[in-house]
């Protein structure tokens, strides 16, 4: 499938876009900034480039969002926290840098949870993004901006991060793409870590193609027409003969509800039409996974964001995350050496899978997005791992294990029609080829007419 091109210019493109952004955000709260000046200025120049006879550039007319914890020049990368400096950026993160090289407008800033510090997007300053199939629900998080922009058309594609989960979760709850790269895979320079032995840098798009595209470009290749295959689906006969797909028995089990487990089954089977040979595959200390992650990654999130709350600005939820995380570190160091223990017993167990297997398959995540508290404002509680243990269960393994994974939007739940998301994990450096594979699985989730409001 070929990229999306503008049908006169980059400038309509990005035009259409802003239009879009402005007649739809003002109830989904996605973007934080919107740098109309910018995008239209970097349009016209690549428009410039075309009218002087040089070739188009080979992202040309692409849009794009970041999330609000990746440096951008002469934006201030605020994590969605009054806890920041104030001061810009003086320059374009890699991955920034790559794309807007490639000809791909960046339209603007995501919302996130406060530095990253969450699963819903609601302990934003800005206050809670909304989920663009129901308002009521959460859109997942951290990332929950970027993958609502995208499923509601107002880029074609976002960078976000992933250091549990923050890419792929709410890709699945607002039925897009999301992918956490193999460690490395692309740059994580200008972007405020969390726990840098977990962060990855990650795309999220409706389309296949632009995934794999940006994926490209974000790991410092040149994207080709007709990268990836698109959401299309199928094209019948025996196209994944040999390819053999692990289903994961501690991830598919009664704790999914059932409307995400009908899903999942419906993806098996579509890969057997295929011809791949989907068996039970086994990582016995997924279920232990979570636990271990939050200990972790919370005593490295409170060396690492140390200044952010000495400001005196955060919010209390990172407040409470980051005090947390110190004092596991000076308390509690039997706690963190067994959660370090635990992922050990994780690398091994997934290695072998993948041994065995050539890629794993389970749920992006058990539930659909929640529903935000019944009474009162958006609240972190709805899908905080620390609080509500259930949205970054699945996912955090591919983060502990060293892992790429690729969150592909599976059709929506029978229960209550919103989007469900399948997880495709592979080995180290087979990220295309789970974004090829993706685009063979993945099955649409129609946005409604009119979301249900609050």
């Amino acid at each position: 499938m070929s990229l999306p091109r503008p049908r006169a210019s980059v400038e309509d493109a990005v035009l259409a876009r802003l239009r879009r952004i402005d007649s739809a955000d003002g109830s989904l709260r996605s973007l934080v900034l919107v740098d109309e000046l910018g995008a239209l200025r970097h349009a016209r120049a690549l428009d410039a480039e075309v009218a002087a006879g040089s070739v188009p550039r080979p992202l040309a007319g692409l849009t794009y969002v970041v999330k609000d914890n990746i440096d951008v020049a002469g934006q201030v990368t605020a994590c969605a926290s009054h806890g920041h400096d104030g001061v810009a950026a003086v320059h374009d993160a890699p991955v920034v840098a790559r794309l807007r090289a490639a000809g791909a407008v960046v339209l603007g800033r995501a919302n996130m949870d406060e530095l990253a510090m969450g699963a819903s997007t609601a302990t934003s300053v800005h206050g809670a993004t909304r989920n663009p199939y129901d308002h009521r629900r959460s859109p997942g998080g951290s990332s929950g901006g970027c993958a609502a922009a995208v499923a509601s058309g107002l880029a074609d594609l976002a960078v976000g991060t992933d250091t549990g989960g923050s890419v792929r979760e709410p890709a699945a709850q607002c039925g897009v793409l999301g992918l956490a790269p193999s460690p490395g895979f692309v740059p994580a320079g200008g972007v405020v870590p969390f726990d840098p032995s977990c962060d990855r840098v990650g795309p999220i798009a409706a389309d296949a193609g632009v995934l794999a595209a940006a994926l490209t470009t974000m790991t410092g290749g040149t994207p080709r027409p007709g990268l990836g295959r698109g959401t299309d689906g199928p094209r019948g006969g025996a196209e994944l003969a040999g390819l053999r797909v692990g289903l994961v028995t501690e991830l598919a089990d009664a704790t999914n509800q059932p409307g995400v487990l009908a899903r999942l089954h419906e993806s098996a089977d579509l890969l057997r039409a295929l011809g791949a040979e989907v068996v039970p595959a086994t990582v016995p200390d997924a279920p232990r996974a979570l636990a271990a992650y939050l200990d972790l990654t919370s005593a490295a999130a409170a060396r690492v964001l140390a200044p952010w709350l000495a400001s005196g600005r955060c919010g209390p939820e990172v407040v409470r995350r980051l005090r947390l995380g110190r004092s596991l570190a000076e308390q509690r160091p039997a706690a963190l050496a067994e959660a370090a223990e635990v992922r050990q017993r994780l690398r091994a167990q997934v290695a072998a899978a993948l041994t065995d297997h050539d890629v794993l398959l389970s749920p992006t995540l058990p539930t659909t997005a929640p529903l935000f508290a019944p009474a009162g404002p958006p609240n972190a509680s709805v899908a905080d791992p620390m609080l509500a243990p259930y949205t970054d269960c699945w996912t955090v393994v591919a983060n502990l294990a060293g892992v790429p994974a690729l969150s592909v939007p599976a059709g929506t739940s029978p229960a209550d029609g919103m989007p469900v998301g399948v997880m495709l994990t592979g080995a180290v450096g087979s990220d295309h080829r789970l974004v090829a594979l993706g685009a063979l699985l993945a099955r649409p989730c129609p946005l409604p007419d009119q979301p249900v409001a609050d």
